[in-house]
């Protein structure tokens, strides 16, 4: 989808400016001086004052634009964020202990805290979350495949869900057009954002041959042709708006093109809907503004499929986010050479599990952080309680390489944990996503969500690390630097196993539609 790829270029343009780091040395080391300082000023508070009380306080002192009333929601968002993580993550573990998949357990997760939704309006919203993370982990794959040990810059990250619900839409109505006629066949989105690569795939499921397709959606046709000019689509079908059809025909038909240009996907019979290029986009502001996702018929799909993908794209984000280690050497960069003496209170929280203070400071540090713009890759709208979530990470992780620089816990059991961790986050964000703006909470959590994830999240926790004294930090940078070269083949696999085996949706539609024609 062109006009969305041109508007992402213009944000990351815009977002970028001379570098492409996550996080700069420079900002590392002011967050750094943030925490050190909130955290005197937690220890220091009164003792009756409450963790909500402090962070309100907090907020506006540090954030004086911010009004009381967004202070107080803020605080209390963040302190309920982390209750909701650490309860997810003591169930999660327990399910463990009982032979329960991390996978099993979030789908059950999902399903119990959707009572009361619609079956259509539940599909809907799976489908939305699972391919957010989809998306998310083809970007660290991307990422990761380029990287050397583990150090991932920030080229090319889609921070948005510009064209992905778009093109789900035309792929899914051909694929439940082709089970209505009962035709095996699948029809995924591709999600690439290489040059001239394929947007959409239809397979037959019985003869192995497929079609490609690339949509090319201008603002009117004299765009629309252009885009289709500038590229190289060889053995490829070409989709144009339904409104733009005649004329790009025309245009190519008198250069002696025999490019096959349609206004839809024809895929043995199978034909999907047909779109203007203000129907897409009425799809995704109604998406992103208003929360209302697109409609299709999902009383038909196996929801507990669907849930269980989202498990599967959270233990694959998992495994590839420990094997990002940028974080980890920003952090151990800004605290190389200096002597660092043990905060006990950070010490203790690492050592014994204890941690809802240092939680509630790293939250606290990053919210004021993000808001300010020192930590500019991340939207300053970003919700409080995302933000919360990625400081219950990166404290969790840390307490895992901790185990693991003892010997109390193996690189295999730890990356197991870790998995524990993700997938724990990605059921209190469902949640806070659920509500009547879905699209616009997803929306938000996007561009936080993958690459940017597993760099802040190994930042926090290397810095807090450190913060527990020089002999525990540079602990937890070995062991983490050890452990991202143990994830990177599992991840590689993992994450290859979701791509490979299709989604969900997919292989729910197609066991329907056996059970219906035979």
């Amino acid at each position: 989808m062109d006009d969305q790829k041109k508007d992402i270029e213009k944000v990351n343009e815009a977002q970028l400016t001379d570098t492409t780091e996550y996080i700069t040395e420079s900002e590392a080391k002011t967050v750094r001086e943030m925490f050190k300082k909130y955290l005197k000023y937690y220890k220091e508070k009164d003792p009756e004052m409450t963790d909500k009380e402090w962070l309100e306080w907090l907020f506006k002192k540090e954030l004086p634009e911010t009004t009381p009333e967004e202070a107080k929601a803020d605080a209390e968002e963040i302190v309920e964020s982390i209750k909701t993580f650490d309860e997810n993550l003591a169930s999660c573990n327990s399910a463990a202990k009982r032979g329960v998949s991390k996978e099993s357990w979030l789908a059950d997760k999902i399903q119990e805290s959707s009572v009361g939704m619609s079956v259509q309006e539940y599909g809907k919203r799976l489908q939305a979350f699972d391919d957010m993370l989809h998306v998310k982990n083809a970007e660290l794959a991307d990422a990761l495949t380029v990287a050397k040990d583990g150090e991932i810059g920030r080229i090319n990250m889609n921070p948005n869900l510009d064209g992905i619900l778009a093109e789900n839409y035309i792929a899914k109505t051909t694929e439940l057009s082709g089970f209505a006629q009962g035709k095996n066949i699948r029809v995924d989105v591709l999600q690439s954002n290489n040059a001239n690569s394929v947007d959409v795939r239809a397979i037959n499921l019985d003869t192995g041959k497929y079609q490609n397709y690339q949509l090319k959606f201008g603002k009117d046709a004299a765009h629309t042709i252009k885009y289709i000019e500038e590229g190289n689509y060889n053995n490829q079908q070409i989709i144009v708006p339904s409104e733009q059809l005649e004329e790009v025909q025309a245009h190519f038909k008198a250069k002696g093109s025999n490019k096959t240009i349609t206004d839809h996907i024809d895929a043995w019979g199978a034909e999907g809907k047909k779109f203007t290029k203000e129907d897409l986009k009425e799809i995704q502001r109604a998406a992103q503004e208003d929360g209302i996702m697109p409609s299709m018929d999902y009383s038909h799909y196996q929801t507990k499929d669907l849930a269980m993908s989202i498990g599967k794209n959270a233990g694959a984000m998992a495994l590839q986010a420990a094997a990002v280690t940028t974080g980890l050497t920003v952090a151990g960069k800004i605290f190389k050479g200096e002597s660092v003496d043990a905060d006990e209170l950070v010490e203790v929280a690492i050592k014994t599990g204890a941690d809802t203070t240092v939680k509630t400071v790293s939250a606290g540090t990053l919210q004021v952080a993000i808001r300010k713009g020192i930590i500019r890759f991340i939207p300053k709208a970003t919700p409080a309680g995302v933000i919360a979530n990625i400081a219950c990470v990166g404290i969790e992780n840390v307490k895992i390489l901790a185990k693991i620089a003892a010997g109390e816990l193996s690189v295999t059991k730890g990356l197991d944990q870790m998995g524990r961790v993700t997938t724990s986050m990605v059921g209190g964000l469902w949640v806070m996503a659920k509500g009547a703006a879905f699209g616009t909470k997803l929306g938000l959590m996007v561009p936080v969500i993958g690459p940017g994830l597993a760099v802040i999240t190994g930042f926090v926790g290397g810095m807090v690390g450190y913060f527990g004294g020089s002999k525990i930090g540079d602990a937890v940078y070995n062991a983490g630097k050890k452990v991202a070269g143990a994830a990177k083949t599992v991840a590689k696999a993992a994450w290859n196993g979701i791509k490979n085996t299709g989604r969900a949706v997919g292989r729910s539609i197609r066991s329907l539609g056996r059970k219906i024609f035979g």
